[in-house]
């Protein structure tokens, strides 16, 4: 299992995360909380047992790639973007299913 900690090293590591799969999170995670998405912790599995766990015992995030595309979307539109204008853009998604630019 890879754990993420905090949204800030979620965002040091979007370039490395996985092209398929999702970004779990604790069950107690409520992703319309920003201090849960800023503190919180997020799991990528590594193998199918871990995967399978993930599925039944905690919460999802976002799809690990779609995370990734809200990112580079905004960096696209916005070059100059600071942590905090990623994290809105992030947040916009969650609550519109649909990007930032």
């Amino acid at each position: 299992m890879i754990v993420i900690s905090g949204f800030d090293e979620l965002l040091q590591k979007y370039k490395e995360l996985p092209d398929v799969g999702w970004l779990y999170v604790e069950s107690s995670f409520d992703i319309e909380s920003k201090d849960d998405i800023h503190n919180g912790r997020y799991y990528l599995s590594e193998n199918d047992d871990e995967e399978m766990d993930f599925e039944e015992n905690y919460g999802t995030f976002l799809e690990a790639p779609i995370f990734t595309a809200i990112i580079e979307n905004k960096l696209e539109n916005s070059p100059n973007s600071t942590k905090e204008d990623l994290f809105v853009a992030t947040m916009y998604y969650l609550e519109n299913d649909e990007f930032l630019d």
